[in-house]
């Protein structure tokens, strides 16, 4: 127990000791004092013990009330409820059931898997995507769906760090789990999860190969040999999908070759193998370490790395710097705006510029010149060919029968066709093939019948059309404008072949055999193969809503502008890329392009950042036209697209209105300000008679600025003169180069007299922008006889004594400066008519400079006598201060002085 009480206090109690006494008086004073002391210290002790008793109850209250104290109160976690609805083809494990839904993925070939969080506002984005996916694949692939953020669940005990929601997943049976990094809506998942199911074309042939080439950007392939164990294949197959990480639109095609005759007359010689086939170069992998031959981390960062492309096709996601930083050092930039949907096999736009691309890029000097011509060539014909086709309109001729005891040849073959650029007598015999043709021919009375049943070999040559048909369309590689020509001919050919083939196929249809039926098979041939239509038609109605095939313009007439090697042959190497104008339009509007509105939603765009221009291709897009765009930038014949609003934008944020131009008049005291475009830019700025304050901001403009526009707007309108005041984004709204704001806000002033737009004045950059300033700079624009009725009314509205007389002392220096400057102008001139008319102005401010210093500031009042004089011989000075200014530039050249 502590003590209550000091320890002097304690050892005055513990401690008597008497001393001896003298006398009576001091024996009778100590016993005194003795008493005192024994009182005193019956006190201390009290108030000891209350301390105490006081100290114990305390303890005992506190430890009673923590050990009876009741927990705190924490919120329930909330239920967890369903994400996606429960007729949804989506499995939602909406508690975090990891492990069950782990057991059902693994049964799946593929699996899509989207580990989401409720709250997430991207996670109930993407939900919707989503479930359009799954209704898409639902026969294909499994949905699943885990709520990996439910507190306590199992899936929130295994993965609490998750950076961010979303995160989407495709699992298969025989790899590991393909994290998804693309675009999040559902035509981009659809076309990740069609790779995923076909990672690997196989290569037959030749012609598989030379097919593959001219519609991809690059062909990865591979030469595997299947042996025992098939290793090599196996790392292959993870390489073409661990790929897919990374390349998400498909930009590079997998490829296999499975025999060793291939590959040897391929020009293998040692097996496994790689090489990546681009569109200037074949490069081929030669490890420098023995343990690194085959293996499948090395092999896809080797991919990955030396992959190149004559045309980048950018993706904007969340952070949009990196995907143009690139790009950002200074060379020009082409940008392509047109819709890329992912769901078609191929996009006629982008290959076209793909082509101009590799011409553009395709140097003489080069070793792969031959190559690279030869390839330009292919794509060209590939890209006719596919714009041909109208899926849509094979899907509603299609006839889906139900399953037939015989495999009907036919229906197999309008399913390859449709889907690969073949026609239909490349897979006939060459006997059935010549017959079809001759019969044909003889038809229609293009050749006898002595002819065709005669060994003529040169028949073909004699009808050139028809070299243009069939596996000659490969090998001869028609121009674009021979090739329309010939086209329907070719097609008149395929109709020909194809009802004598349908004819022949329903003689056979009724023969009776000894097979057994298909209708109980679903993985019959016959059943899948109308599976795969099905499949097919259904994405090609998907693909249909979000966006119709797109295909350049014909060429119909004039000469096209080549541009071999021009690349080569300036300083500036211009890149090239394109962007989904569907998804990414506020891109091209923030360019000043009005996508929305274009036709096809395409656009071509050049831009120069080392200059800060921009050039807008005003042609429809088409191989002609987009050759003399980029010739007559290379030649420097385009003229700058000066970049403006964009009326049709409604999901763009922007600053201004659509240029109103209008000016309520009805009240003097209200100052409007107007926003101006790049169109309504020098209307306004030109307006005569009228003082123009702009403010250029970059963005909109703040409060400061406008309330600095608006006063000085108004104290100018009060003194009677003729003002407007405007603003413009300089962000959205290019201005001519004379005008380009190194800081923003710039105020710029223009003047009411003569030049206008070319004698404005600039509002200091460093300079803080107020109300005052503004007013002073527009000041300056004035003319003097106007300048100095607007100081005097000025002078009149100040109400301190001290400010008039600043302000008329402002006034007769001003006045003097002008004497001046007009007076040295009168010397150095030699002109007669020049030099009286400076005279005539010289003698106004003299009577100016008089009545000015005989005014007061008790005069400063509209009824004063003096005051009126000086405003008269203002006004009788402004009738003569027009002068020539072009001849008043001429004499204030430095010369010799007149004495």
């Amino acid at each position: 127990m502590f003590p209550t009480a000091d320890t002097e206090d304690i050892s005055r109690v513990t401690s008597l000791k008497r001393k001896s006494s003298f006398s009576s008086n001091e024996r009778d004073s100590t016993e005194s004092t003795q008493v005192a002391k024994q009182n005193n210290n019956r006190e201390l002790t009290l108030n000891m013990l209350i301390k105490e008793v006081v100290f114990c109850i305390a303890l005992a209250l506190t430890t009673y009330g923590a050990l009876h104290n009741t927990p705190a109160k924490i919120s329930k976690v909330p239920r967890a409820v369903r994400f996606f609805y429960s007729d949804s083809v989506v499995v939602d494990w909406y508690k975090g059931q990891l492990s069950n839904a782990l057991a059902t993925i693994n049964t799946e070939d593929l699996s899509f898997v989207m580990y989401y969080a409720p709250w997430d506002a991207e996670s109930q984005y993407v939900r919707g995507e989503f479930e359009k996916a799954a209704h898409i694949l639902r026969d294909r692939v499994h949905f699943s769906a885990i709520n990996c953020w439910n507190p306590g669940s199992e899936c929130r005990l295994q993965h609490n760090k998750i950076p961010s929601w979303p995160i989407l997943m495709a699992y298969t049976v025989t790899s590991r789990g393909v994290l998804y990094k693309g675009p999040r809506n559902a035509e981009s998942m659809v076309n990740f999860l069609e790779m995923l199911m076909r990672p690997l074309e196989k290569i037959s042939n030749t012609e598989d190969l030379v097919n593959l080439l001219s519609i991809c950007d690059a062909v990865a392939l591979g030469f595997t040999p299947l042996t025992d164990t098939s290793r090599y294949y196996n790392i292959w197959y993870n390489v073409a999908l661990k790929s897919r990480e990374f390349d998400t639109v498909g930009e590079i095609c997998f490829a296999t070759v499975t025999s060793k005759e291939l590959a040897m007359d391929l020009g293998v010689e040692r097996v496994p193998n790689l090489r990546l086939m681009l569109w200037n170069d074949t490069k081929e992998y030669k490890p420098e370490d023995s343990n690194q031959s085959w293996n499948e981390t090395f092999i896809m960062h080797w991919v990955l790395q030396n992959f190149a492309q004559p045309v980048a096709r950018i993706i904007p996601m969340w952070q949009k710097s990196y995907s143009f930083e690139r790009f950002a050092d200074g060379q020009p930039m082409l940008i392509l705006f047109t819709p890329l949907n992912p769901l078609y096999e191929q996009l006629p736009s982008y290959a076209l510029l793909r082509e101009v691309a590799m011409e553009y890029y395709n140097c003489k000097n080069n070793e792969s010149n031959q190559w690279t011509a030869e390839l330009i060539k292919l794509q060209q014909v590939q890209r006719l060919l596919y714009q041909q086709k109208n899926f849509l309109k094979f899907c509603q001729e299609y006839k889906f029968k139900k399953p037939v005891k015989k495999v009907n040849a036919l229906s197999k073959r309008d399913v390859f066709i449709s889907q690969n650029n073949k026609y239909l007598w490349n897979n006939l015999t060459q006997k059935t093939q010549k017959s079809g043709i001759f019969n044909f021919l003889i038809n229609h009375a293009l050749v006898t019948s002595k002819e065709a049943d005669g060994s003529n070999e040169n028949l073909w040559s004699k009808l050139g059309f028809l070299d243009q048909c069939g596996m000659s369309t490969a090998k001869s590689l028609p121009a674009e404008k021979s090739f329309y020509e010939n086209y329907e001919k070719c097609q008149s050919i395929e109709d020909q072949l194809r009802e004598e083939r349908e004819s022949t196929e329903m003689e056979d249809q009724d023969v009776e055999t000894t097979m057994l039926p298909f209708e109980d098979d679903p993985l019959s041939a016959e059943n899948l193969i109308q599976d795969n239509v099905k499949h097919f038609c259904r994405l090609m109605r998907f693909a249909n809503k979000i966006s119709p095939p797109v295909s350049p313009s014909r060429v119909t007439s004039g000469n096209i502008t080549h541009i071999h090697g021009l690349a080569c042959k300036t300083n500036n190497t211009l890149y090239m890329a394109a962007i989904d104008s569907v998804r990414n339009y506020h891109f091209a509007e923030a360019l000043g392009i009005n996508i929305k509105n274009k036709k096809d939603m395409t656009a071509v765009v050049i831009l120069d950042s080392k200059y800060e221009t921009q050039y807008v291709m005003s042609e429809e897009y088409s191989a002609k036209s987009l050759r003399e765009f980029i010739y007559n930038f290379t030649q420097k014949n385009l003229k700058r697209t000066l970049r403006t609003y964009v009326e049709n934008a409604k999901y763009t944020h922007f600053f201004g209105s659509a240029g109103n131009t209008y000016i309520n008049e009805k009240n003097e005291s209200m100052v409007q300000i107007l926003d101006l475009t790049t169109r309504t830019f020098k209307k306004v700025v030109r307006t005569p008679g009228t003082v123009t304050l702009v403010a250029v901001c970059g963005g909109g403009c703040g409060a400061l600025t406008s309330r600095a526009l608006a006063h000085a707007g108004r104290v100018l309108r009060a003194c009677g003169v003729r003002v407007q005041c405007a603003r413009i984004d300089a962000l959205r709204h290019d201005l001519p180069w004379h005008y380009t704001a190194h800081v923003y806000p710039t105020i710029l002033v223009f003047p009411a007299h003569g030049g206008g737009e070319a004698e404005s004045r600039a509002f200091p950059g460093a300079e803080r922008v107020s109300g005052g300033a503004v007013l002073a700079l527009a000041l300056r624009s004035l003319v003097a006889p106007r300048q100095l009725r607007v100081r005097l009314a000025l002078c009149q509205q100040a109400q301190m004594i001290d400010e008039k007389k600043a302000c008329l002392k402002d006034m007769r220096e001003h006045i003097n400066s002008v004497i001046g400057r007009n007076l040295k102008y009168w010397r150095r001139t030699d002109v007669g008519d020049l030099k009286a008319a400076l005279l005539k102005r010289l003698q106004h401010l003299h009577q100016v400079s008089l009545y000015m210093n005989l005014l007061h500031i008790s005069d400063l009042n509209d009824s004063n006598q003096l005051q009126q004089l000086l405003l008269r011989s203002l006004d009788k000075m402004s009738e003569v201060w027009d002068i020539d200014e072009s001849v008043l530039r001429k004499s204030v050249i430095p010369s010799q002085i007149n004495r």
